[in-house]
């Protein structure tokens, strides 16, 4: 019930773009100042709407919700080609955000075999991809980078707004005639989103007849996971780590360092190093083999905090700076949930304890509050949101449950009836 609402309470109907699922109801950004009527201000942000398009689409009887979200956001594609980190009535961003929505219509694809959707929104999600390439492609090793019109028009396109990851300033302009430009780093967690979008674009491809384009999209991500492997894994620390273009590593770490194994690019011993060495370590990432919390500190108690608990960022505390996300929890357990580590225990353990902790720390505001948090405070005492207090993408942290469980996966008699 909690994640449903979450998701649903959400949904309106605007007659400027029928039925949608904003973060929240209304516009406290100010995006959209030209409106008529109090009713109809709205902003939808890019990787927010795709993860609200996904859980809208878990019951079948349903799914049109999702369809219609789903579509409305990746329609919103830019002339240029990109999906916009945002958009209202009146604006769009001028850079993008995480390309995760080749993901979720290919999920919604295996659950409900809708070919006429993945028809719609094909050509849209292989213009992004393109624009990614084109647009975000930085020298010398020719891998992805954020960009913008600065570098906080970097940051933001991150999805990661104050990450710090991203402290300090190195941004380049590339384009003289419009300014734009590139962080001047390598970025682990946007290089990965982009290798699986590729991938998943490719499976698209490949159930819409379209077998060359598939070749083509395999392929590029194929060269992009090698580089991914061979080029951001950091042997001193044990996991991948970004990057910057003059081959220096930037080790601040989070989640996002768990990304490359959304495409499976970390080999089995890579992947335990990082699960042994960062996710399920308490001074870390606070996840216990378990899921029972035993052995974490307060400060760091419910687990998976938006930077690793011994950087000097995370006492303090702060939005992406140690608050704890729904997104990065479903990214995560997306990661442990590819096939090529199904047969691995220990990415077993840490994938069941993930959902254990996430879904604690979401159900103990919903059951004190109902509240479904924007984020949530790691620490075991925290009596209320750190962010806003009903915000769709915060049911992420109990939804990786019902995928683990099973709930996603199409019935058996369905399943059947394609075969």
């Amino acid at each position: 019930m909690a994640v449903q609402a979450g998701a649903m309470w959400n949904v309106v109907y605007n007659p400027l773009e029928s039925v949608i699922a904003p973060v929240i109801r209304g516009n406290p950004w100010g995006w959209d100042p030209a409106v008529l009527s109090d009713d109809w201000p709205y902003v939808l942000f890019d990787w927010d709407t795709h993860f609200a398009a996904y859980m809208l689409s878990l019951d079948a009887a349903g799914k049109e919700l999702g369809y219609s979200v789903l579509i409305q956001v990746v329609k919103a594609k830019s002339a240029e080609g990109f999906v916009p980190n945002g958009y209202a009535p009146t604006r769009k961003s001028t850079h993008s955000q995480p390309p995760v929505g080749s993901k979720v219509l290919l999920e919604m694809y295996r659950r409900y075999r809708d070919l006429w959707l993945v028809e719609l929104l094909l050509d849209d999600l292989l213009d992004w991809s393109g624009w990614f390439l084109e647009e975000r492609t930085l020298p010398p090793l020719n891998m992805t980078a954020l960009g913008g019109d600065d570098m906080q028009a970097a940051r933001y396109e991150s999805g990661l707004d104050d990450s710090p990851m991203y402290d300090g300033h190195f941004f380049a302009v590339t384009d003289n005639k419009t300014g734009y430009g590139l962080m001047q780093m390598y970025d682990v967690g946007m290089a990965s989103m982009v290798a699986m979008s590729d991938a998943c674009l490719a499976e698209l491809a490949d159930a819409a007849g379209r077998a060359d384009t598939a070749k083509v999209l395999r392929a590029r991500s194929a060269d992009s996971r090698a580089k991914i492997a061979a080029h951001l894994w950091d042997e001193q620390s044990g996991i991948f780590v970004n990057r910057l273009a003059t081959g220096r590593f930037r080790r601040r770490i989070t989640p996002t360092s768990f990304y490359p194994m959304l495409s499976g690019i970390a080999i089995v011993g890579r992947a335990e190093s990082m699960l042994r060495g960062w996710l399920l370590n308490a001074s870390r990432f606070c996840i216990t083999p378990k899921g029972d919390f035993a052995g974490n500190d307060d400060t760091c108690y419910w687990g998976l905090p938006s930077v690793s608990a011994d950087d000097p960022a995370f006492p303090p505390l702060g939005y992406w700076r140690g608050y704890v996300w729904g997104p990065m929890a479903l990214l995560t357990y997306w990661g442990l949930s590819h096939e090529a580590y199904l047969d691995v225990p220990l990415v077993t353990t840490a994938r069941a304890a993930l959902c254990k902790q996430m879904g604690a720390l979401f159900l103990t505001q919903w059951r004190a509050h109902r509240h479904v948090c924007e984020n949530f405070s790691p620490w075991r005492n925290a009596t209320e949101c750190t962010g806003m207090r009903f915000y769709h993408w915060g049911a992420l942290a109990g939804f990786i449950g019902l995928l683990d469980a099973g709930f996603y996966q199409r019935p058996r008699q369905e399943a059947a009836a394609f075969t």
